[in-house]
């Protein structure tokens, strides 16, 4: 595909993969973080994607590894509420999730209840509406493991909510089309993106020679 086709892509799908981060994420100011960081990272490649349907899949792939892989800052999150780590909470990593402004519902609550991957398995199939095959990809898992997962998922769902696995499975819908589909400008948003990236692995680059500079004076001097 050529570069130039990019921003009718993010203008096609941006709404629905922000759908999609917002049910992984739960909230609205870190779904649209997620999305603009998957992609980022689909734009990099983006004249080695095939076609449109591969684009996707790549955004898909993006948003669950983000989401998955920030075990970190969910830790860190946990931290910042400690009264006796309380000042970590201006060190990147460690400060508390931006709160929704709209107040979860039940089922939204239940979800943020779930593990990353299970939780992850069932917005791909219910929420985004993914048949097993295209859910297995944006995992990275074998379509046996999404089956267990969602089957967990449901099982545990359907305890929190006290509903059986047909509604539960409705309700996971019904969130997902009420979940904010409004990105705005996000193609402008890449590209800045991109752009502050690229100075700041600058800065870093800059930063790390002059300190092997300033360890070969050291070293020659003495």
């Amino acid at each position: 595909m050529t570069a130039g086709s990019f921003e009718e892509f993010v203008a096609a799908e941006s709404a629905v993969a922000l759908r999609l981060a917002h049910l992984l994420t739960g909230d609205q100011r870190a779904a649209g973080d997620l999305l603009l960081e998957a992609l980022i990272a689909v734009h990099r490649r983006w004249d080695r994607l095939a076609d449109r349907q591969e684009a996707s899949a790549a955004v898909r792939r993006e948003l669950v590894d983000a989401h998955v892989g920030r075990r970190w800052s969910r830790v860190g999150e946990v931290l910042a509420g400690s009264p006796l780590l309380a000042s970590t909470a201006g060190v990147p990593g460690f400060a508390p999730a931006h709160p929704d402004p709209v107040p979860p519902d039940a089922t939204a609550a239940a979800l943020a209840r779930l593990p990353p991957r299970q939780r992850a398995a069932l917005v791909l199939r219910y929420g985004a509406d993914l048949p097993e095959e295209a859910a297995a990809d944006a995992l990275g898992a074998p379509v046996a493991d999404v089956r267990a997962l969602v089957d967990g998922g449901l099982g545990r769902l359907a305890e929190l909510l006290e509903a059986d696995r047909a509604t539960v499975v409705a309700r996971v819908r019904d969130l997902a089309a009420r979940a904010p589909a409004d990105p705005g400008d996000v193609h402008g948003r890449v590209l800045d993106g991109e752009r502050s990236q690229r100075r700041h692995r600058a800065g870093l680059l800059a930063l790390a020679g002059f300190v092997v500079l300033v360890a070969l004076l050291v070293l020659l001097s003495g």
